[in-house]
């Protein structure tokens, strides 16, 4: 018996898995509630073998997800915008139980960094990524670079650093929360970690010389700096009068 896709009722061949026309996979037997969950797992936040295999690159090979993306092999990973989102998510669960044992009676000020963290804060990352491409595309400008390019750097960059902040509040707020020596150098060393791998991937991605690739380092920096106190404090400043 000729099988027929379900989805938009194409004739497929024996040993066809998914539709050539739509794309569907084919399953013959009825979708039970378990699996129903894996593949919204699968399809939405990618709980398989993707995980691992981007998430190694991300941590331990600064830059590397970015040329892969650019020289096409993107099948392997995890697209940057899902990587980004899903690691932002546990970023902001995470930190969302971290504030709410910290705070025994609320007040006005608790109430402002509510707002300020748990609603603003989240959508400013999303316009940072786009700035922090904005300056990259500055710095590093060169023909058939195309902003996309730069853009990509700038997710995975972003996506880097909500892996290192989610560690640092696991550390000082659950391992070790009454270690004052690891709270007190927690930014020191998240910032020195950031800045290196930063370093690495600018020379990998845009291969120009070490102290050329310092040089837009500290530009990049300054640039961002600025742009981010300017952002945040207006935003702020913003929430606190209305």
């Amino acid at each position: 018996m000729k099988r027929i896709c379900k989805n938009c009722e194409t004739k497929l061949d024996e040993g066809f898995r998914f539709c050539p026309n739509c794309g569907q996979e084919h399953k013959e037997k009825v979708v039970h509630f378990k699996q129903f969950i894996l593949d919204f797992l699968g399809d939405y936040f990618t709980f398989d073998s993707l995980i691992i295999r981007s998430f190694r690159p991300l941590l331990f090979n600064p830059g590397f997800l970015t040329k892969e993306f650019i020289a096409g092999r993107r099948v392997r990973y995890i697209p940057p915008l899902r990587m980004f989102i899903f690691i932002s998510i546990i970023f902001f669960l995470i930190l969302g139980p971290v504030e709410q044992t910290g705070q025994i009676e609320r007040t006005e000020e608790a109430e402002f960094l509510d707002s300020y963290f748990n609603v603003w804060f989240p959508r400013l990352f999303f316009l940072l990524l786009p700035l922090f491409a904005l300056f990259l595309y500055m710095l590093f400008r060169k023909p058939g670079r195309f902003y996309l390019t730069h853009f990509i750097f700038s997710v995975h960059l972003h996506a880097f650093i909500f892996v290192l902040l989610t560690i640092m509040v696991v550390l000082i707020d659950y391992i070790f929360p009454t270690s004052v020596f690891l709270s007190q150098w927690s930014l020191i060393i998240t910032v020195f970690l950031l800045e290196l791998y930063l370093l690495i991937a600018l020379k990998k991605v845009y291969e120009q010389r070490w102290l050329t690739t310092t040089f837009k380092l500290i530009l990049l920096n300054i640039m961002y700096i600025i742009s981010v106190m300017i952002i945040f404090s207006g935003v702020g400043a913003l929430i606190f009068y209305l």
